[in-house]
Order: structure tokens, then C-alpha cells, then sequence
């Protein structure tokens, strides 16, 4: 069985949603503004991850790496990722949601599981990403109680919440 291919497809056919943390260490790592890596998007009716929605100018919205062409991330090069070291732990997870079974999945062109090396690092960051998501949602539950507002008020909001 092959590892992941780095094909890119993942990068170039879906949203990639990210946490506050992900927003905070893609802009510390790029120096860059928080806001110019990310974009909202409407929550579709039915998705196959579990980031929270959050409010944004009236809809609830997901927070996904800003793009570049349609669906096409702002960091992707034909070379690969441009901020491969600090990319969202989605991106260091995909596509493996509960585990480590080995996946056909539809960005995939092969199913594969990650080699023995990388077994460990991708369960520490499937561990790590669950924290996140956990601690993303109830900045999006605060956030939608207070009746959300504009993509820059909620990295503001982020940006100055205690959860970090």
C-alpha cells in the first residue's frame, strides 16, 4: 500500500476549513495578516468533517484557507504547499478522521495508509486537532451568542479571546 502521493488534489477540489490556532500559526509562520490567509464560505447542508459553523454577516459560515481560484488554495503551487511546515492540522490529518484505517477517499486517487514512520506523527496530530476542533466550538458557540458579525470582527474576535 502507498503512502499519500502529494498530488495535490486535496489542495485544488475542496475547502480546507481551519481553527482560530490554525489562523494564528499560518500568519505568525507567513508573516502574514490573519485575515488575508482565510475566507468565509456558507456551511453547506451536509458535510463529512466537524469544525463548527460561525456567524458571519447573517449565515452561518465556515472559516476555510482563503483561495486563490475556485477551491484552489492561496498556498498551493504546482511544487506543492507553500507553507508546508505550518499548514492547518486538517492538512496534516487528511484524510483520516478516527483513526489511522486505510482510506479511498474521494480526493484520493489510491487508497493508502501512512507508512510506520509517519504512524505516530499523524496520530499526534489527529489527537492535537481534536483538542482544537473541541476548543474551536466553544469559540464559535460564544461567538454565535453574541450574534456573530463580519469575517474581520471574528479574527478579531478570535485574536483576543482566552482560549489560546
Amino acid at each position: 500500500m502507498n503512502s499519500c502521493m502529494r498530488c495535490g488534489r486535496c489542495c485544488t477540489q475542496f475547502a480546507v476549513c481551519v481553527t482560530p490556532f490554525d489562523i494564528v500559526r499560518i500568519a505568525k509562520a507567513a508573516n502574514l495578516n490573519p485575515l488575508d490567509s482565510v475566507q468565509a464560505i456558507p456551511e453547506p447542508p451536509a458535510r463529512e468533517r466537524n469544525e463548527p459553523a460561525v456567524l458571519i454577516d447573517g449565515q452561518m459560515s465556515l472559516i476555510v484557507l482563503a483561495w486563490k481560484s475556485e477551491r484552489v488554495c492561496t498556498f498551493y503551487s504546482p511544487a506543492g504547499c507553500t507553507i508546508y511546515p505550518h499548514r492547518p492540522l486538517l492538512c496534516r490529518t487528511y484524510p483520516f478522521v478516527r483513526g489511522l484505517q486505510d482510506v479511498r477517499h474521494r480526493a484520493c486517487p489510491e487508497m493508502w495508509a501512512p507508512s510506520r514512520k509517519a504512524k505516530r506523527q499523524y496520530l499526534a496530530d489527529l489527537r492535537k486537532y481534536n483538542r482544537e476542533v473541541k476548543k474551536y466550538t466553544a469559540i464559535a458557540k460564544e461567538w454565535n451568542s453574541k450574534g456573530g458579525g463580519s469575517l474581520a470582527e471574528f479574527v478579531q474576535f478570535i485574536l483576543t479571546t482566552n482560549y489560546y
